[in-house]
C-alpha cells in the first residue's frame, strides 16, 4: 500500500469532521475516551514449571490484571498440552509447533480487532521476557510525553544508516516545527473545571458534553521527537509491534521510518524514507489536531500499542465513562456465554445503561423545552400582530 493512500484518508476524514464535530482534538478525545485493545500473551507449555518460571507467569498474571497497578492492555491465556485435550483455534497454529522436550514459551498475539493470526513475537517463559512483554524504557518515555499533554510524539525508528537517519530527523524536525505553527486547536474546547459554570455553549445551546475536557493534562499544540535504532535490544517486542502489523512496513529495513503515536499508544501508518515530506506531516498532523468527530475507534485509522499505563487514574471527574463500550476481544463464542458475566459486571453495565438512560432523558427534556417555549413565542407574537391589524 502507498503512503498516499492511508493520509488521503486522514484528509478525507477530516472533512466528514468539519461536518459533524465535536470540538475535542481527536488526539485528546482518544486519550480521554478511547480504550486501547488487548494484547494476547499465550504461555505455551507441557511439563511442570519452574521457580523462575512461575515468577515470570505471576508478573505477566498481575499486569493483565486490573486489579494491580500495572494497568496493561493485555490479556493472559495459558496453555497447558499436558492436561488440555484441545487448544483453541486461535493458538492451534502456535501450540502446534512445540514439542514435549521444548521450555515452556510466551506468544504474543496483536488485538483480535487487527485479524492478524500469526503471533508478533514468540520467546521463553523468563522474568526478563516477561517484563519485555509489558513494558520498556521507550514506552516509559512515550507515556511521560502524552500524559504531559504532547499532542502527539514521532518516533523515528533509525535505519542504521547514520546519514539517511539524520536527514531524516532533521526533516522531520523541521516540518513539525511548521505544523506547530499552522496548526491550531478547535474553539469551543470546555475544560473540565468550567463546565458547570457555564449556561449554554458557543452557540448559545446547552452545553454539549462531547466538548468537554475529562482530564486535567494540559492542552497544547506540541510535537515531539524520538530516535530509536531499530535494532536495540530493550526494545525488540515493541519494534516487532510497531513493524509487524504492516506489510508495507516490516519489508523495508534500509530506510528510517516515522510513527505518529498519539491518545494512549496509538499509531498510525509510519512514512517511510522519502515519504516523510512537508504535505504528510501536516496532513497527519491536522487530522490528530482537528475536531474529533466522536465515532467509535474502530472507524478511525491506527492501532493500540501495549503499554503499562492506568489511563483511567490521570482522568478527572465522574465525566469519566466509556461512551461506546467496545465488544470483548475474546471473540463470539465468549461473547454469548452466559456465564462469563460476573454479578459485579452486571451491576457495573445495569448502571452505564442507567447512566446513559438518564443522559438521553436529560436531552430530551431540554430539547422538549426549547421546543415548547419557540412555539410559546411565535402564539404570542402572532396574538400582538391579530391584535394590532384589528
Amino acid at each position: 500500500m502507498r503512503l498516499l493512500c492511508p493520509f488521503a484518508f486522514l484528509t478525507g476524514l477530516l472533512i466528514i469532521q468539519q461536518a459533524r464535530a465535536c470540538q475535542v482534538p481527536v488526539f485528546r478525545y482518544a486519550l480521554e475516551r478511547w480504550q486501547a485493545d488487548d494484547y494476547h500473551a499465550v504461555i505455551i507449555y507441557q511439563s511442570a514449571l519452574g521457580e523462575e518460571q512461575i515468577i515470570a507467569l505471576k508478573i505477566i498474571e498481575e499486569a493483565a490484571s486490573p486489579l494491580f497497578e500495572t494497568g496493561a492492555n493485555l490479556a493472559l491465556h495459558k496453555v497447558d498440552l499436558s492436561s488440555s485435550p484441545s487448544v483453541d483455534p486461535r493458538w492451534q497454529s502456535e501450540a502446534s509447533t512445540f514439542k514435549p522436550d521444548d521450555p515452556p514459551r510466551i506468544a504474543l498475539y496483536y488485538p483480535t480487532s487487527t485479524g492478524i493470526q500469526e503471533p508478533l513475537w514468540t520467546g521463553e517463559l523468563t522474568m526478563a521476557n516477561a517484563k519485555a512483554i509489558i513494558d520498556s524504557p521507550l514506552r516509559k518515555k512515550i507515556k511521560d510525553e502524552l500524559l504531559a499533554g504532547t499532542s502527539n510524539v514521532w518516533l523515528l525508528l533509525q535505519s542504521g544508516n547514520e546519514s539517511l537517519d539524520q536527514e531524516a530527523e532533521r526533516r522531520l524536525r523541521k516540518f513539525l516545527d511548521q505544523a506547530s505553527k499552522e496548526t491550531k486547536l478547535p474553539e469551543g474546547i470546555i475544560p473540565l473545571e468550567k463546565a458547570h459554570q457555564l449556561r449554554s455553549g458557543p452557540d448559545e445551546g446547552p452545553i454539549d458534553m462531547d466538548d468537554v475536557l475529562r482530564s486535567s493534562v494540559p492542552l497544547k499544540i506540541h510535537f515531539s521527537t524520538i530516535a530509536v535504532s531499530r535494532n536495540d535490544p530493550a526494545e525488540e517486542i515493541f519494534i516487532s509491534m510497531l513493524l509487524k502489523h504492516s506489510s508495507r512496513m516490516r519489508s523495508v529495513t534500509d530506510q528510517p521510518i516515522a510513527i505518529p503515536i498519539f491518545g494512549r499508544g496509538r499509531v498510525l501508518e509510519g512514512m517511510i524514507g522519502q515519504d516523510l515530506t512537508l504535505e504528510h506531516t501536516l496532513g497527519a498532523s491536522s487530522y490528530l489536531c482537528s475536531a474529533c468527530s466522536c465515532q467509535v475507534k474502530e472507524e478511525n485509522p491506527g492501532l493500540d500499542m501495549l503499554m503499562a499505563v492506568k489511563w483511567a487514574d490521570h482522568m478527572l471527574g465522574n465525566l469519566i465513562v466509556e461512551e461506546r463500550v467496545l465488544p470483548p476481544l475474546e471473540g463470539i463464542a465468549e461473547m454469548i456465554k452466559a456465564d462469563s458475566v460476573t454479578p459485579a459486571e452486571e451491576q457495573n453495565q445495569e448502571a452505564g445503561a442507567t447512566h446513559e438512560n438518564s443522559e438521553d432523558r436529560s436531552h430530551i427534556a431540554i430539547a422538549l423545552v426549547v421546543t415548547l417555549s419557540a412555539v410559546a413565542i411565535l402564539v404570542f407574537l402572532t396574538f400582538i400582530c391579530v391584535r394590532k391589524t384589528n
